[in-house]
C-alpha cells in the first residue's frame, strides 16, 4: 500500500522517437510521456565487466501509481540520471506498478 509520505522521488518517464526535419535530416527527440511520484523500494548495484570495460551498475527499484501511459519501452530520468526499465509488475489490487530500472551506461 502506497502512502502519500512514502512517494518522495520525482520520476519523468519519456520515449525516443526518430522525427525528420524538412532538410530530410533524422533526428532522435524525447518526448515526455508523463511525471509522476514514487517511493524507493530498493537500492542494488555492483561492477560489471563488459568488453574489457568495468561497468557500475546501478539497479533501482520503486513503486508508483497506476498510469495508463506507462510501458516498459519508456526510459526513466531520476536525479537527471537515465535509466531503462528492466521489469515491472502491474498490482490491479492497490493500484500501483512496481518497476526495476537499470541506469543506461553512457
Amino acid at each position: 500500500m502506497l502512502t502519500i509520505g512514502t512517494m518522495k522521488y520525482y520520476l519523468n518517464f519519456f520515449e525516443i522517437v526518430s522525427q525528420q526535419s524538412s532538410s530530410g535530416a533524422i533526428t532522435k527527440v524525447k518526448n515526455n510521456i508523463f511525471n509522476c511520484k514514487a517511493a524507493k523500494i530498493s537500492e542494488k548495484g555492483g561492477f560489471k565487466v563488459e568488453a574489457k570495460e568495468i561497468f557500475h551498475e546501478n539497479y533501482l527499484e520503486f513503486k508508483i501509481r497506476y498510469n495508463k501511459l506507462f510501458n516498459d519501452n519508456l526510459i526513466v530520468n531520476y536525479n537527471n540520471t537515465e535509466y531503462r526499465i528492466i521489469s515491472s509488475e502491474n498490482n490491479k489490487f492497490d493500484n500501483t506498478i512496481s518497476i526495476t530500472i537499470q541506469k543506461i551506461n553512457t
